[in-house]
């Protein structure tokens, strides 16, 4: 089955200047081949004509909690601290329906690949099943399963999003059941966030402690597997650092000595800044004003510098929108943070594959990579928003639509 596209921009981030009034060719789940309208146009099966469009890689979310992103849905008031515990500690069967719908309007959304950054009951990891045995379709995910705390640690208090260990030999055994279990990635959860606040955790204590991520860190990566961390302090981003970890999720106190190690062994960084702006608007619409304004003064406002500072020192930052954030508002706010446009798309394409390992698999539209591809009405470049005039999705070549995804 070979589907062209025509009349179409162009836009391949990782290359950075569009191609106007250009075509793309799907062969067999690949992008086969591009070119300019001058050009012949090769023979297909299918032809569409995307005038006034524009088309890009798929969009990656490196950080999401697929089970309960429906509270992700504008219009909804309630606060999060009371709204993600009503659906974690449902049974693991409505938050398997949780996650295939989500997943699914993540996919029609243009978001082609999840990177699942901890499941209660490893429903990410279930959910991948489903979709190796074709029962359903959807977008590609990496999970992994549950995070690693230690007791009393993030994702422990109002509900069980974590497994609680303490000491280098727990925190061993906790990576290899993980794995065991079928986790692609293994996220430690570093720091307090802002779940449990204020009776239960605060952003700023170390919760992990560097002999325990030192340990964890090495079994994943004995393993083969990588590793990334909840660390919102200082102290616990620079303990997950010295540890060797590959990713930070976060990363609300970036000081200069953890940007220099950053840059100097590369680690990513994957901010999720509107997911955690949308929990303090979403304190402040309930009435909690007073937890709004903490959340605000203590969490926005340095992670604002924070990427900020990622950004001047060239720091490979990733698109990530934890539990109530969005994509391209996520995009939006980090091109208001100092990046630009171009490297806001590369955050959520060719940077994030990188992130993912999946560099040359996916993120560009390079002839012989997955035709993993969104196809926007406008242009992006013009204004980021534009990504969400959604035109076409096609996940490894197949145009999405309902009877797809259910595999009918």
């Amino acid at each position: 089955m070979r589907t062209l596209i025509t009349q179409i921009r162009l836009i391949d981030p990782a290359v950075g200047q569009p191609v106007e009034n250009a075509w793309l060719l799907i062969s067999d789940g690949l992008i086969e081949a591009t070119g300019i309208e001058s050009l012949p146009l090769p023979d297909a099966d299918v032809i569409l004509d995307g005038s006034g469009c524009s088309l890009l890689p798929g969009l990656f979310n490196l950080h999401v909690h697929i089970q309960r992103r429906h509270l992700a849905i504008k219009g909804q008031t309630g606060a999060f601290r009371m709204g993600a515990p009503a659906i974690e500690n449902s049974p693991d069967t409505r938050r398997m329906v949780w996650t295939c719908k989500n997943a699914w309007r993540e996919l029609l959304s243009g978001v082609t690949t999840l990177r699942n950054c901890g499941s209660k009951g490893r429903v990410d990891i279930a959910f991948k099943q489903l979709i190796a045995d074709k029962i359903i379709n959807g977008p590609s995910m990496l999970a992994c399963g549950y995070g690693i705390a230690t007791t009393g640690g993030h994702e422990t208090h109002r509900y069980q999003g974590a497994v609680e260990v303490d000491g280098p030999d727990a925190v061993r055994a906790a990576v290899r059941a993980e794995i065991k279990a079928g986790a692609d990635l293994v996220k430690f959860m570093g720091s307090g966030g802002i779940g449990g606040m204020p009776e239960h955790e605060d952003p700023d204590w170390v919760e992990m402690g560097l002999d325990e991520l030192t340990a964890g860190v090495q079994e994943a990566h004995n393993r083969g597997k990588k590793t990334t961390v909840h660390a919102m302090g200082s102290g616990a981003i620079l303990n997950a650092l010295h540890a060797g970890i590959d990713c930070i999720e976060h990363g609300v106190n970036l000081n200069d000595e953890a940007i220099d190690i950053m840059k100097r062994r590369k680690v990513h960084y994957v901010p999720t800044l509107s997911g955690i702006a949308e929990v303090a608007e979403r304190e402040r619409r309930s009435g909690s004003r007073e937890l709004a304004d903490l959340i605000q003064h203590r969490v926005v406002e340095p992670l604002q510098n924070s990427i900020r500072l990622a950004a001047e020192h060239g720091i490979t930052i990733g698109c990530g929108t934890d539990t109530v954030g969005d994509v391209v508002t996520e995009l939006i706010m980090l091109n208001q943070c100092g990046l630009s446009v171009i490297d806001c798309l590369r955050a959520a394409t060719s940077n994030a594959a990188e992130i993912c390992g999946l560099s040359g698999q996916r993120g560009t539209l390079a002839a012989g990579q997955e035709a993993d591809i969104l196809v926007v009405r406008g242009n992006p470049l013009d204004q980021l928003a534009d990504l969400r005039s959604v035109q076409w999705v096609f996940k490894k070549g197949t145009r999405v639509d309902a009877s797809w995804l259910i595999n009918l």
